[in-house]
């Protein structure tokens, strides 16, 4: 190849690229899939599997009808053979409910920062296919939220751990949902401050949207059977009577326990804010009614928030 063709060569593979830059077709840049962290281990790798466990726990849960339009729902977030018949009950609700954008609020349990992270990636994925991240939501929220950054941290595994509070609730949302976009947020910072501006936050974007809440939780850990059963039932009393800074002000002392506490408080502030009035356990359950082991166990709960319009 001669010295002029090369740089002829050279000089159109130049050009080709400015023009497809200016007409917004350059090579588009490969997504960021946020990879199963726990499919495996948490629940099914396989996805006739998982979709068929996930079915059943949700056929299982027997449900009081809801009238009025859910707002923000809790979930626990252990393994499917513990927590799964409970998860069951919060994704019975929607059935028939199909909504376009679901925002996840979940607690970091092995990573440790000061701010709540909006993943910045483009998707998570699970055995069961990928789930879109809401990218143009998540912008406008790290804008409204002065504590929240776009981020991956408190999503993608670290040398500490494998993140699974808030992937745990995707293979239901995918079974009973179908297609949505999600909206993928991990809470460092656990004060009521955090929660309280996310949740104003979000409800400014939400109100008038067709988008659900879920806030990923599990309740105590590791009492025994009855005293798990007394912390737990403190903190779902103060589910139904509504009184987040109660739940706040006792879970910061640990006098109750939630891993992800800060997270109920949000979606409770975000609800109450979208019109939400009433709130309703659905069920729960500890690890000790799996496993027949009562001397220490976790605390799994089922509940949501809706408008009242059946009462």
């Amino acid at each position: 190849m001669n010295g002029k063709f090369r740089v002829a060569l050279l000089t159109a593979i130049l050009c080709l690229v400015a023009c497809l830059t200016l007409q917004g077709g350059a090579p588009p840049q490969s997504e960021r899939v946020r990879q199963a962290a726990v499919a495996g281990s948490f629940y099914p790798a396989d996805a006739k599997e998982l979709a068929a466990m996930v079915d059943g726990f949700v056929v299982q849960a027997k449900v009081p009808a809801i009238k009025g339009e859910i707002v923000a729902l809790v979930a626990p977030h252990a393994g499917y053979p513990f927590s799964g018949p409970v998860a069951g009950h919060t994704y019975a609700l929607l059935k028939g409910r199909p909504t376009h954008r679901v925002v996840v609020i979940a607690p970091s349990h092995f990573e440790a920062f000061s701010f709540t992270s909006v993943y910045d990636g483009d998707a998570y994925t699970t055995p069961l296919g990928n789930v879109p991240v809401d990218k143009e939501f998540a912008r406008k929220l790290v804008k409204l939220d002065p504590q929240s950054q776009l981020s991956s941290s408190g999503h993608v595994p670290t040398p500490a751990g494998r993140e699974h509070a808030l992937e745990d609730q995707l293979p239901f949302l995918q079974r009973v949902l179908g297609d949505f976009q999600l909206v993928p947020i991990i809470m460092g910072e656990q004060s009521y401050e955090a929660s309280r501006r996310l949740g104003v936050a979000l409800a400014e974007l939400i109100r008038g949207t067709d988008t659900l809440i879920v806030a990923s939780s599990d309740l105590s850990h590791y009492h025994p059977y009855d005293e798990a059963v007394t912390i737990d039932g403190k903190t779902l009393s103060a589910i139904e009577q509504w009184d987040y800074l109660a739940m706040s002000d006792n879970f910061a002392t640990r006098t109750w326990e939630a891993c992800g506490g800060a997270p109920i408080v949000a979606a409770m502030i975000a609800a109450e804010r979208l019109g939400a009035t009433q709130a309703q356990v659905l069920k729960y359950a500890n690890s000790g009614d799996v496993t027949g082991d009562r001397t220490s166990v976790v605390g799994y709960a089922s509940a949501v928030f809706y408008n009242g319009l059946d009462s």
